[in-house]
């Protein structure tokens, strides 16, 4: 089950790297910063994926330390680019909105000075500084969630009078369930932090719960960046229909 799980987080990975370089290609092309702070949150969580799973996949015993805090630190700084991704996107000029990122880039950077300091990244809900990093990758998570369904309701109602593309409806509700996975995500990994016995069963629900929402992450990403014609076209007729 853990060569499976593993062989599927470095597809991930890959799929996230890729993913980020036709987000910044775009943003270049473009000139717009949206695109770049996403690109730059799949870039830190496809290396984060590809440098902790590859040694698993490959036999070895896992990161030295200093190579683990390096990418501890990129998912970190990843993570602050989605902030400002969904901050630009559905709330540039809110006040509270900036508050949040504030308070959430504290957790990251907090949370990862912390581990860096005591020599190692521990999953344990012992460490402080482990759930002070949990926090700050939850809130763009349950953020991105809301705000992304918000959205889609609003759009799908302007689709409906021909008034915005249904394809623009749809991103925003594939961006939203893909956030709604990294939710799940979290709290299995919660879960694998609370070590709750260290059972076997436990152990296997998690590997599920992990496997799953990182596969099916893909599956929602590739149709919002890279949305094949013959999709494209179902979602066209659907708004059409309706």
């Amino acid at each position: 089950m853990e060569y499976g799980s593993d062989l599927i987080s470095i597809v991930t990975g890959l799929f996230y790297l890729l993913a980020s370089h036709r987000l910044i290609g775009l943003s270049f092309r473009t000139r717009r910063h949206p695109e770049r702070w996403l690109g730059c949150y799949f870039a830190g969580s496809g290396l984060w994926f590809l440098v902790y799973n590859t040694p698993y996949l490959l036999g070895l015993e896992g990161l030295p330390a200093l190579v683990g805090q390096t990418v501890e630190w990129i998912y970190a700084l990843g993570a602050i680019g989605y902030l400002l991704f969904i901050r630009s996107v559905f709330r540039p000029d809110a006040a509270w909105a900036a508050a949040l990122v504030c308070i959430a880039v504290a957790f990251l950077l907090v949370g990862a000075t912390g581990s860096s300091l005591s020599g190692h990244f521990s999953v344990s809900l012992a460490s402080p500084w482990f759930l002070m990093e949990w926090i700050g990758y939850m809130i763009p998570s349950f953020w991105m969630c809301a705000e992304g369904f918000r959205a889609h309701v609003f759009a799908g109602r302007r689709a409906r009078i021909g008034l915005c593309p249904a394809i623009v409806a749809n991103r925003y509700l594939l961006f939203a369930a893909f956030a709604l996975l990294q939710v799940l995500s979290g709290f299995a990994e919660l879960l694998w932090a609370s070590e709750l016995g260290s059972s076997a069963a436990l152990e296997a629900l998690v590997f599920r719960l992990l496997t799953g929402t990182e596969a099916a992450s893909v599956a929602l990403l590739w149709l919002a960046i890279f949305p094949p014609p013959r999709y494209r076209e179902w979602i066209a007729r659907r708004g059409e229909s309706h």
